[in-house]
């Protein structure tokens, strides 16, 4: 049995570790009740609720057109605000290409939007059909400054996407000289300038190649060039 003075020894050790349990307990309590009072303020106080939409990446549409299509996110409380949701009827918008719905604490949301680069416009059975640098058309019924005009079927996708292609490999400043785009078929893309300078490109292969001959060539005398070969142009009869 052990001795009376190896009891009190143990009793002693004893009640000098259960003030620091309690310690460490009255702590941790005080630690899990500090995050309920934060929580139940993020929850429930009127300062974490959406009340501004910020927008960034808009040209053709307006910001106010995106915070109306994004405006059923206002008023949520910003940790459940459905975002996912509010994405999906921005994206909804014409010229929308991409669009990412964040927060921003404490009350509000941002919109980042990427627009489709329209680059050639062709004729539909019901009005105006916009593509952009693949050939997709993404927008129907306008011809917006900047998008080139394009001869080809709306029925034709490769053809569309080989215009699409042609057009977004030239840089800026020389697409805006180019006057049309004659897309007969996927294989037979010529651009027409003015002045009635033509640059043949055959297919859309090899486009950043024949893009930079294309400007070459436009430096040059002649009327109508072959760049189907981009290593050695040629002017065509």
């Amino acid at each position: 049995m052990a001795s009376s003075d190896t009891r009190a020894t143990r009793a002693r050790r004893k009640s000098r570790r259960d003030p620091r349990r309690r310690r460490r307990l009255a702590v941790v309590l005080g630690v899990l009740g500090l995050l309920v009072v934060v929580a139940a303020v993020v929850v429930f106080s009127p300062l974490f609720q959406v009340r501004t939409i910020e927008v960034e990446g808009t040209g053709h549409l307006t910001p106010e057109q995106v915070i109306s299509a994004a405006s059923p996110v206002e008023g949520q409380n910003l940790l459940f605000a459905d975002t996912g949701d509010a994405a999906k009827s921005v994206s909804e918008l014409p010229w929308v290409e991409k669009v990412t719905v964040s927060r921003e604490w404490p009350s509000g949301v941002r919109v980042n939007i990427t627009e489709y680069n329209a680059v050639g416009v062709v004729d539909g059975d019901d009005g105006p059909l916009v593509i952009n640098e693949r050939g997709r058309v993404f927008l129907r019924g306008e011809s917006p400054e900047g998008a080139v005009p394009v001869q080809a079927s709306a029925d034709d996708s490769g053809a569309l996407e080989a215009a699409g292609t042609v057009l977004g490999a030239l840089p800026d400043e020389l697409r805006g000289t180019v006057e049309e785009v004659d897309a007969s078929s996927a294989e037979e893309v010529t651009l027409r300038f003015a002045e009635g300078r033509e640059v043949y490109w055959g297919s859309a292969d090899r486009a950043e190649e024949k893009a930079e001959a294309t400007r070459v060539v436009l430096t040059r005398e002649g009327q109508r060039w072959n760049v189907s070969n981009p290593a050695l142009p040629s002017v065509r009869d």
